[in-house]
């Protein structure tokens, strides 16, 4: 090989064997002191190996390669940022509402103090509370949270709740979707939020198995909480007076408001009562209630609309209805529906009259087991009387006819229906006989609604007589 002395030897070299890395690295370092730093980094990417060898790092193309990456990297976490900036953004403005709300409520409440009713308590530290929303926009996202960290009543454990849809109604025993959970800690001021859709959050949902079976639980309680302010509402209706206590619902045949009562009912009684009383009072009412019984229903007649809506002890908050439980019967599907607003508690199917069932508007008048003496006779073990007419709601003994139109014009359901339905709904419970209005889908949770009996509801002194 013959020896290279100054560039133009090496150029001519290189040229002559452009496979000689040696070379390549060797113009580099005469064009690197030159100051032509492009020539000298095309030589170096030439030399490869070589350079990597004797200067001890990556030749210049491979770090121009690593800096793009690290600029593409960069690039793309500020991007990520950006974006949960945007998210942190919008969930600030809703916790500048609720910093606004808190220093606001001490305000109010210094204010309406000395006004307090002598009933209200703190709430159980244990205790559950849910927020139903009609959808996941931020409005109505941003308005339940307000309700589980700033309301007066906020609970331990705050969940923000949507029922599924059926029809145009909400369905209680449907997949309700559990959106997010807000949690008390021990620490004062301190709460801890959890998002179960990550649709919502850009984020890795929670696990919600906790806050699942809280929320199953919070919600046979409010089916205890629907019944008992319903009897309430209803015992109103009936005597003008408020009842004094859970005796005065659960009485013998016929004064029996209620079919028995539970633990969990007795405990809330009181309040529950107390609520009521004072919606009244700030309604203007009086102690007279309306929405069902006598004074509100007839045989074929419409009912005398409510002047106001009772409290309860959740529906407020939850954004669930607090009118009383009522019944509406569609003959053209042959269902059943105890309803709570647009919630649909329960549907059945039942059979019906065809035309020989009449239209209108009734109210639970009488509520009797045994009605034939025995569980198994042609009324079934339950039985209630529509508006002291001969139509009932009652049970058979004839399944088969359940869902047709066999009957003389009354209203036939199977046993584990009709025991059901007859715990859940109070004496004075509206009922309306319609045609169309319900969806065809039957809603019955897997675990039935119970009472526990505490007194005899049957009638030993009269022969029924329905219209079967």
């Amino acid at each position: 090989m013959e020896p290279i002395r100054h560039s133009e030897h090496l150029k001519q070299y290189v040229k002559r064997h452009p496979d000689n890395q040696m070379g390549w690295y060797l113009l580099g370092k005469y064009y690197e002191e030159q100051g032509k730093l492009a020539k000298a980094n095309y030589c170096f990417i030439q030399a490869g190996d070589i350079f990597e060898a004797f200067e001890q790092r990556r030749d210049p193309l491979s770090e121009a390669q690593e800096q793009v990456r690290a600029q593409a990297e960069h690039a793309m976490e500020w991007l990520r940022h950006a974006r949960k900036r945007r998210l942190l953004f919008r969930w600030g403005a809703i916790a500048a509402v609720l910093l606004l709300l808190s220093l606001l409520l001490p305000l109010r409440h210094d204010k309406q103090e000395e006004a307090a009713p002598s009933h209200t308590r703190p709430l159980d530290a244990a205790a559950v509370g849910v927020v139903y929303v009609d959808s996941t926009e931020n409005t109505d996202l941003g308005a339940a949270m307000v309700k589980l960290t700033a309301d007066e009543k906020r609970a331990a454990l705050g969940i923000a709740a949507k029922l599924a849809p059926l029809d145009s109604w909400r369905n209680w025993n449907g997949a309700t979707e559990l959106l997010f959970a807000v949690e008390q800690t021990t620490q004062g001021g301190v709460m801890e939020m959890n998002w179960y859709e990550s649709r919502l959050c850009d984020c890795t949902p929670a696990d919600a198995a906790e806050s699942y079976e809280a929320y199953e639980r919070w919600s046979q309680e409010q089916e205890q909480r629907w019944t008992l302010s319903s009897a309430i509402r209803q015992y109103n209706n009936r005597t003008d007076k408020w009842p004094a206590s859970m005796a005065d619902l659960v009485q013998p045949y016929p004064n029996n408001t209620l079919s028995g009562d539970t633990p969990l009912m007795q405990a809330m009684f009181a309040q529950l009562l107390a609520q009521m009383q004072d919606a009244a009072s700030a309604s203007g009412s009086g102690e007279k209630a309306t929405g069902g019984g006598k004074s509100g229903s007839s045989a074929q007649g419409g009912e005398k609309a409510s002047s106001q809506k009772p409290a309860s002890s959740s529906g407020t908050s939850s954004g669930l209805s607090a009118d009383p439980l009522r019944i509406i019967v569609d003959k053209s599907a042959h269902r059943l529906a105890v309803l709570s607003g647009n919630v649909i508690v329960r549907s059945y199917k039942v059979g019906l009259g065809g035309d020989r069932t009449p239209k209108g508007t009734f109210y639970i008048s009488e509520k009797v087991k045994n009605p034939n003496g025995r569980d198994d006779g042609p009324f079934g073990s339950r039985g209630m009387t529509l508006s002291d007419t001969r139509y009932a709601i009652h049970g058979t003994d004839e399944p088969l006819s359940v869902g047709a139109d066999e009957s003389l014009g009354c209203v036939r359901m199977s046993r584990e229906d009709i025991e059901e339905l007859f715990d859940l709904v109070p004496l004075g419970t509206k009922v309306t006989i319609q045609q169309g209005g319900l969806p065809d889908a039957v809603s019955v949770p897997e675990s039935r609604f119970r009472l526990d009996p505490k007194q005899d509801e049957t009638n030993p002194l009269r022969t029924y007589a329905w219209l079967d």
